[in-house]
């Protein structure tokens, strides 16, 4: 038991690039690069138990199951996934496409460099659930 904490700890708080193909999407804001949990930086989702939470999984699913995404990853971590910005092919920084398509909100809190301010300023004000902690 030992052996695991040790060699699963150091990876809970990751900095670096992680790339691969997306094998999962938990949520809006969650996608699993092989198995490997990664929480998108500076964004918040509607969660699961709403239509919108729903509607962009289902989208994400769609758009991003089995293709390759490049992450930067922060060295943070929540509960289990690592954090960081991701970029696919096609969309992009996939939070700053989230954010500009109305699917997700800036998350303040998280977006100090302010990378998403211009975004949320395209889609304008965000209309789903917004949590406290990203006001």
């Amino acid at each position: 038991m030992f052996l695991i904490c040790v060699v699963w700890t150091p990876s809970l708080h990751a900095q670096g690039t992680l790339e691969g193909p997306v094998t999962k999407v938990r949520d809006g804001d969650t996608i699993e690069v092989g198995q490997i949990p990664i929480r998108f930086q500076g964004l918040t989702c509607d969660e699961l138990d709403t239509k919108k939470g729903q509607d962009v999984r289902d989208m994400l699913k769609a758009i991003l199951i089995g293709e390759q995404v490049v992450c930067q990853l922060n060295g943070q971590s929540s509960y289990d996934r690592l954090i960081g910005r991701c970029i696919a092919v096609d969309e992009g920084d996939i939070a700053n496409y989230l954010i500009e398509q109305g699917y997700c909100g800036r998350c303040k809190r998280y977006d100090e460099e302010g990378l998403y301010i211009e975004a949320q300023t395209k889609a304008g004000f965000y209309k789903g659930i917004m949590p406290n902690y990203c006001r």
